[in-house]
């Protein structure tokens, strides 16, 4: 009967890998001059590990090479083909490391105890020559005699496992064809001081997700994020992303490994990528720093002044600008999604009407003495606003000029001359003597009074062709008045003035 292994191999420090042979043959059971080894031959036994570093999620395999070729060859052993059968039993048994599964299912003859994490496993190999009814013939060179175990495991933490000093132990019975001692020449047990396979070190790398360091957005703006990767996601698992402060910031998957970012409110917040494993296990990026600020403003065009008059046609011309308050980066790069706008007047010389998100229509309603101002602000943010200064000049439709009656004691005298309607603030005007030189003289408004008499005098008011390169502004007014010049003073003082026929 083969013997059996004994329980101090049951639980070991690492990795565990157990062959073991349930039956042993007839002819291996019936030797009885098994040599007892105290040191395993070199290279009998070998184990591999392959790959030694991969990604999480990847699958590693542990494989057990069982060498007959270098057992025979090393203790000089006759030539293979000269054994009428050979038998190798064996049982391996090593501990998994935490950061790895058993994957299933299992070789023949292999166990796992996913609570101890033992995994045992057994080889009952053998060949021989046709007559000794083994399938396998022994002859040098072929592959399969070099028989092995391949357990597949799942890499699913990060980190670096060694698998430790795996354990083993066997029977091999050698029947030469020959005679005498030398037929049973190579016939031994290894068990009671078991083999040792060595250390071997498996790294699984966790996926490295990077972000950019910064990245800075405007109101309303978006922008994509791609996530480097320091190696390939499984198939149908993608890149999970969080934002800090989801007031500030939206975010909406794009692909496996790219968002898009929507600023939508005003501060700082942080974005990570994060990818979970099967397991659990997450990794997470680098923190992103968005920055999210509220827009420049310029209103566009800026106006300067716009006029009320009456054309040639006899109507009245109320003029109109459009304006939009633009939104832009510092470096001037217009916003396309642009923030709502409110706009305002100081004044009711003119209107101002929203006519989109962000535009406007500024309208003169009548002159005023001083500029009005006109604002635009975020609807959002009313603190965040641009406001211009607009001069309303409006023409005067009609002027009055009065015939008088002047004493020469009044002179120089400054001619009264009145707009309609009143918010005309246009009124600069011109004034002629017509006849009547040698009578008065006009200094400006003044009238200087040279002697008693008749004199006739001529207004225009202001050429203001000058703003309108077009031609289609006000034309000026032109109308005339009397001035009676009178020798002495004014015996009545504070009368009205006469106005009518002077003839």
């Amino acid at each position: 009967m083969r013997k059996q292994l004994r329980s101090k191999y049951g639980i070991l420090i690492l990795f565990v890998f157990l062959l073991a042979s349930a039956i042993i043959t007839k002819s291996f059971a019936s030797q009885q001059n098994f040599t007892s080894v105290t040191n395993p031959l070199i290279g009998e036994i070998s184990r591999t590990l392959s790959p030694d570093t991969e990604v999480v999620g990847s699958v590693f395999e542990l494989t057990y090479t069982f060498d007959l070729e270098k057992v025979l060859t090393q203790i000089s052993g006759p030539n293979l083909n000269s054994y009428e059968l050979i038998q190798w039993q064996a049982e391996l048994v090593e501990v998994i490391p935490e950061g790895f599964d058993v994957l299933f299912p299992l070789p023949d003859g292999a166990t796992y105890d996913a609570n101890t994490r033992e995994l045992k496993a057994s080889l009952d190999f053998e060949c021989g020559k046709t007559n000794s009814g083994a399938t396998v013939t022994c002859k040098e060179g072929t592959t399969n005699l070099k028989p092995s175990i391949v357990i597949q495991l799942l890499g699913h933490t990060p980190g670096e496992y060694a698998f430790g000093e795996g354990k083993f132990e066997y029977n091999f019975y050698a029947d030469h064809a020959g005679q005498g001692a030398s037929s049973v020449k190579h016939d031994r047990t290894y068990e009671g001081n078991p083999g040792l396979l060595g250390t071997r070190i498996a790294t699984v790398k966790g996926l490295v997700l990077e972000l950019p360091e910064s990245l800075t957005l405007y109101m309303n703006e978006r922008d994509s994020v791609e996530a480097k990767l320091s190696s390939t996601i499984p198939d149908n698992v993608s890149i999970d992303w969080e934002v800090a402060d989801d007031e500030i910031l939206e975010l909406a998957k794009e692909t496996d490994t790219s968002t898009e970012l929507t600023a939508v409110g005003v501060g700082e917040t942080e974005v990570r990528a994060t990818y979970t494993y099967p397991n659990g296990f997450t990794v997470r990026s680098n923190a992103l720093k968005v920055t999210t600020k509220l827009p420049m403003l310029s209103l566009v065009p800026e106006p300067d002044v716009l006029w009320v008059y009456k054309n040639s046609e006899g109507d009245m011309v109320y003029q109109t600008i459009d304006v939009a308050l633009e939104q832009s980066k510092a470096d001037g790069t217009v916003l396309q999604d642009r923030l709502g706008v409110s706009w305002k007047s100081d004044s009711s010389a003119l209107t101002v009407a929203s006519t989109g998100l962000h535009t406007a229509m500024i309208q003169a309603q009548h002159g005023s003495m001083q500029s009005v101002q006109i604002t635009g602000a975020l609807t959002d943010y009313i603190d965040q606003s641009k406001s211009v200064l607009v001069q309303v000049n409006e023409y005067p439709q009609l002027v009055s000029t009065p015939n008088v009656i002047l004493y020469m004691s009044d002179s120089p005298y400054a001619y009264p001359v009145s707009f309609w309607p009143e918010t005309a603030n246009v009124t600069g005007y011109g004034l002629t003597v017509l006849e009547g030189v040698d009578v008065l003289q006009v200094d400006g408004d003044k009238l200087i009074l040279l002697k008693p008499g008749l004199a006739k005098v001529g207004l225009v008011t202001e050429d203001v062709s000058g703003s309108f390169p077009e031609g289609e502004g006000p034309e000026p007014i032109s109308q005339t008045f009397y001035v009676q010049v009178k020798d002495g003073t004014d015996p009545n003082p504070g009368t009205e003035n006469p106005t009518g026929d002077f003839y």
